[in-house]
C-alpha cells in the first residue's frame, strides 16, 4: 500500500464517522489537552481505530481524535 493510499484510507475513515466538514483544526500539544474538554457535540475516535494513523507513545496522551464544536466552529 502506498503512502497516499494509507493517507486516503485514514481520511475516508474519519469522513465516514464525522459526516460534516470541519472549518478549523487544532493540534494540541503537551499540557493543552484540557482544551479538548471544552468541545461540545463531540465525536471521539481512538487513534488505534483509524487505519494507518500514528499511535501516540507519550505518557499521559489520550490518543484520541476529537471532533465537535468549539466556540461556534466545527
Amino acid at each position: 500500500m502506498t503512502y497516499m493510499q494509507k493517507l486516503n484510507a485514514a481520511c475516508q475513515y474519519i469522513k465516514d464517522k464525522i459526516k460534516d466538514e470541519p472549518k478549523v483544526a487544532i493540534i494540541l500539544g503537551s499540557g493543552l489537552g484540557s482544551l479538548a474538554d471544552e468541545v461540545t457535540n463531540r465525536i471521539e475516535l481512538n487513534y488505534n481505530e483509524i487505519p494507518n494513523f500514528p499511535i501516540s507513545t507519550v505518557e499521559g496522551h489520550a490518543g484520541k481524535f476529537i471532533y465537535g464544536d468549539l466556540k461556534g466552529k466545527k
